[in-house]
């Protein structure tokens, strides 16, 4: 079931969990909730974004080498970000 579909539906009231057409419109019960959620968020963003300061920083004071310190701490950072956020993800849901 699509979402203009649960949208036109008068059966739907949008609270999936408690929906009997749960196995229908494909939407699994779940999620991420409270720190799990934070913390998969600040790994996503925020770990890349710092990463790349921290890279442009330590690469020197020429613009040139501040660019690829920055991308290459952003890329490093993307890379933690996304790992760090798949493990707390599956953490958060290994205990539901």
């Amino acid at each position: 079931m699509s979402d203009l579909d649960r949208k036109d539906s008068s059966a739907c009231g949008g609270g999936c969990p408690k929906c009997g057409a749960l196995n229908q419109c494909g939407q699994q019960p779940g999620g991420l909730t409270g720190w799990a959620l934070v913390a998969s968020s600040a790994c996503a963003f925020l770990l890349p974004l710092a990463a790349a300061t921290a890279g442009a920083v330590l690469a020197g004071a020429e613009r040139t080498h501040q660019f690829y310190g920055a991308f290459g701490g952003l890329a490093a950072g993307l890379l933690v970000g996304a790992v760090a956020a798949r493990l707390i993800g599956r953490k958060a849901k290994e205990k539901l």
